[in-house]
């Protein structure tokens, strides 16, 4: 009895073993998840306005340029050019809607940035204004003037 109770027992864990090692299957996405991913028709339509040329110059800044380089473009900041860097390559411009914190209205930016020949803008340095000393500076020219 105790034998045959045994023998149960082994071929039950035996069974069972098996499908314990067994790696979990990965989760088919969901298909919000699935819609996320796909760029809009509105990001495709965007991305088309682009002539071959500065959809090249745009994909090698994209997949090439560094975290600055990155940064020149509207809406990109710090974090998202290191987003942009760890999606890469890129295949199309539509693409970039793929990167977390980049959307249509992102994209729009980018293109139209692209289509204006990627300007350079120059960040004004902020300057302490002395509203006060101007005017001081003005009055007394003023009350010189009117002396003489």
């Amino acid at each position: 009895m105790k034998y045959l109770l045994a023998v149960l027992l082994l071929v039950g864990f035996s069974l069972t073993a098996p499908a314990a090692e067994t790696p979990a299957k990965k989760k088919a996405p969901t298909k919000a998840e699935a819609k996320e991913k796909e760029p809009s028709a509105e990001a495709v339509a965007t991305a088309k306005t682009l002539t071959p040329s500065q959809k090249t110059k745009l994909l090698d800044l994209l997949n090439k340029g560094d975290e600055a380089a990155l940064e020149s473009l509207p809406g990109i900041g710090p974090s998202r050019a290191k987003s942009i860097v760890k999606a890469r390559p890129f295949s199309d411009p539509v693409d970039l809607v793929k990167v977390d914190g980049i959307g249509d209205v992102t994209l729009a930016e980018i293109v139209a940035h692209a289509k204006a020949g990627f300007p350079v803008e120059e960040k004004k340095k902020a300057e302490p204004k002395k509203k006060g000393a101007a005017k001081k500076k003005g009055e007394e020219a003023d009350k010189k003037d009117a002396k003489k």
